[in-house]
């Protein structure tokens, strides 16, 4: 197992070696698996009770910035059928923080556009309703009434459907979205990204943690936890520009010197009458 497990961090990938996710996935994985067996009586012990799954390596998520969400927007054009639908499936996900199967998924009768929400069928088949803003209510409106084809005989009705009117599936959004990295000059766009930028975004705007929870489908508070982490620290970085000081004019501010030469008397002038003579009382200094 732990040669297994040198292998899942070594071995090649589409996209270079696994990431210390996955690996932590497949160890649990395996791990639940051989507590079954254990359980069940196919072994004698829980034979990978002492393998601990390697720790995943927390990385900073660097959201998606307002340049390039409009660098995003600006390469589509709404007043096409594919511009139209890829304008509303993004804009969604982008108020919503939608999975990528979960938007794909997503059924016609299931979108309540006068209302502005959605139900969403998200892991472990439970149901969730996540609302959305009047923006995204305007592109979502604007596909459906105008450029939305017609639907091709399935029963449930798709909500984002192909060109020849078959549902859109999950490859198919994630070509999409690589394409329009390369023309919207965002290289590091992806689903899961977007899901990142709601997420923040929306505690950003003065969201809780337990709406957050339920927006996003998670069964803890503690999936949610990070985006607080990150918020904060965006928050910080924004509170610089409500800098007091910054905002207090020190351009004319008077410039004190503290040198003191007993024979010529004070040489700087700490008082705001410092320019006058301190010299009283017959001529003594004061």
């Amino acid at each position: 197992m732990r040669l297994f497990i040198l292998h899942l961090k070594a071995r090649p990938g589409l996209r270079g070696p696994a990431s210390s996710h996955t690996v932590n996935n497949r160890v649990r994985a395996l791990r639940a698996f051989f507590n079954w067996l254990y359980e069940k009586d196919y072994t004698e012990c829980h034979r990978l009770e002492k393998v601990k799954p390697p720790k995943p390596r927390e990385l900073e998520i660097e959201i998606l910035t307002d340049e390039e969400i409009e660098r995003i927007f600006s390469s589509i054009n709404p007043g096409t059928v594919l511009g139209a639908r890829n304008t509303a499936i993004f804009s969604l996900m982008l108020d919503t923080g939608l999975r990528l199967t979960e938007a794909v998924t997503l059924l016609h009768r299931d979108v309540h556009l006068d209302k502005r929400y959605v139900k969403v069928l998200g892991k472990g088949d439970k149901e969730r309703i996540v609302s959305f803003g009047t923006n995204c209510q305007r592109a979502l409106l604007n596909y459906d009434q105008n450029y939305r084809v017609d639907n091709q005989g399935q029963e449930a009705e798709s909500f984002f459907l192909c060109i020849d009117g078959h549902p859109m599936g999950a490859e198919g959004l994630r070509s999409l979205t690589e394409r329009l990295s390369k023309s919207a000059r965002v290289p590091r766009l992806h689903p899961h990204l977007i899901r990142h930028t709601y997420a923040t975004r929306f505690l950003l705007n003065g969201g809780n943690l337990f709406l957050l929870q339920q927006n996003l489908g998670h069964s803890s508070l503690e999936m949610v936890r990070r985006y607080l982490h990150i918020a904060s620290r965006m928050a910080a970085q924004i509170s610089q520009d409500f800098s007091p000081l910054d905002h207090f004019r020190l351009d004319g501010a008077r410039r004190y010197r503290h040198g003191f030469n007993g024979d010529e008397g004070w040489q700087g002038r700490i008082y705001p009458n410092s320019g006058k003579s301190t010299r009283k009382n017959n001529g003594r200094d004061r």
